[in-house]
């Protein structure tokens, strides 16, 4: 159960991600290059993805089910960020932070 928990909310992510970078139109090379690296925050959600889905997973790890609410939290902040060019930084920073949170499940679930 919280395996599925984890990857809705990393799906949740990655659409949001994918939607922020379809929507944004940069007007020069420093709005490009925060572009490209959204989109491989992006990637690395997709990586965390597969990792879910491939790992060895303890339901029954103790803090897990804190740790997967925190993610869920997470998911809801990234969704509440804007949609400019101006917000891609926050993004990028919530993502990492996410991504961060995301080895940490793998590491106590998996241990």
């Amino acid at each position: 159960m919280m395996r599925e928990e984890v990857l809705q909310n990393l799906f949740a992510e990655r659409d949001a991600i994918s939607d922020m970078i379809i929507d944004i139109e940069p007007q020069n090379d420093d709005q490009r290059k925060q572009l490209q690296t959204l989109m491989q925050r992006r990637d690395r959600i997709t990586g965390a993805i597969n990792e879910v889905i491939s790992a060895a997973f303890n339901e029954a790890a103790a803090g897990l089910a804190g740790l997967v609410s925190d993610l869920e939290k997470q998911t809801g902040a990234l969704k509440q960020l804007g949609k400019t060019i101006d917000d891609v930084a926050g993004w990028i920073a919530l993502v990492d932070e996410i991504i961060k949170l995301v080895v940490s499940i793998l590491t106590l679930a998996g241990g």
